[in-house]
């Protein structure tokens, strides 16, 4: 059983993906207890001076999920541009064909 998806289809499952990967990410970190995230990471610099020190930053929220949130309605919206002008584009020329076969207007 093969199942085909047109193009319609298509760009609403790129959109649903991207708005679920979004909601899932999101709704995972705060289903976390807060102590989980209390994790303190080490982050070196060097001064103007050549020393270098080290300090604890913390980091409740990871750098990749701003990323993400950001990235996939951005490459979703984008497909789902790319697919439906696609569809219409040949939707139009196929109704300008047959008008100019006909003789006469869709």
């Amino acid at each position: 059983m093969t199942i085909t998806l047109s193009d319609r289809e298509r760009a609403i499952l790129a959109i649903a993906l991207a708005v679920g990967l979004i909601v899932g990410l999101w709704a995972g970190l705060f289903m976390l207890p807060a102590e989980a995230l209390n994790v303190p990471t080490e982050e070196q610099s060097v001064g103007a001076s050549g020393e270098t020190t080290e300090r604890a930053l913390f980091l409740p929220v990871p750098r990749s999920y701003f990323l993400v949130t950001i990235t996939a309605p951005i490459v979703a919206v984008w497909y789902s541009y790319g697919r439906l002008r696609a569809d219409s584009e040949e939707v139009t020329d196929e109704g300008t064909h047959q008008a100019a076969t006909e003789g006469g207007y869709p």
